[in-house]
């Protein structure tokens, strides 16, 4: 019984991220049937609120916990920066074509303000962070998003498949859909951070050079 107890996080967290892969499948599944994949799709409104979700979470996460405050508010402001990009759309009708660069530039300029003065407190954070399995998630999450999605997407795969029947919505059908993948596993990712970080502030952690001493005993 103790064992199935200790289990019990895991079996939760498995049907949680299941679910999340459900609902994602759905998603696709509805703009399949209207034949659509623009900006007003329910996939691209999904990314934005993955993206929404993650920011929110990473900017809780630096409030609550400070041994790792650096770390995850300019995650929080990497994502921010995603987030703008991928509602440029509403910025070009209610502001400006092209407007969305100005936030982003804000929010770049923000997080090296943040580097240049907390740079060796980032540092220590993320030597910390990168070999623990949450970064890994992370990273899985950006190459689907910002690798693969590219790669796959891209539109002589598509036209060298359906030669003449060529449909720009196929490729883009595709190509959307694995980026919604994308940002549900950096979503999952944040979450497995977010428990990972309070976790260690549990059990008194204030500095993540604590725990790379205690790792490098342990070597």
């Amino acid at each position: 019984m103790d064992t199935v107890k200790k289990l019990m996080p895991l079996t939760i967290r498995f049907f949680a991220y299941a679910l999340l892969m459900f609902f994602i499948s759905v998603v696709i599944s509805m703009d399949f049937a209207l034949s659509e994949f623009d900006e007003d799709s329910y996939t691209e409104m999904t990314q934005e609120t993955l993206l929404f979700i993650a920011v929110v979470m990473l900017a809780l996460a630096a409030f609550w916990f400070k041994f790792m405050r650096e770390f995850t508010i300019i995650l929080a402001l990497f994502f921010l920066v995603h987030l703008i990009r991928e509602l440029d759309g509403y910025f070009d009708v209610l502001v400006y074509h092209g407007f969305w660069k100005v936030p982003v530039w804000i929010v770049v300029a923000i997080a090296f303000y943040i580097l240049f003065k907390n740079g060796k407190k980032y540092l220590r954070q993320l030597l910390y962070i990168q070999d623990k399995y949450p970064f890994g998630i992370l990273l899985v999450g950006l190459l689907t998003l910002h690798v693969f999605s590219r790669l796959y997407g891209r539109s002589s795969n598509w036209k060298n498949l359906f030669q003449d029947e060529y449909l720009r919505v196929i490729k883009d059908a595709s190509e959307e859909s694995i980026e919604l993948l994308g940002y549900s596993i950096i979503l999952i990712a944040v979450v497995e951070l977010i428990l990972h970080i309070r976790g260690k502030s549990a059990e008194g952690i204030t500095d993540p050079q604590h725990l790379l001493t205690a790792d490098r005993s342990k070597d």
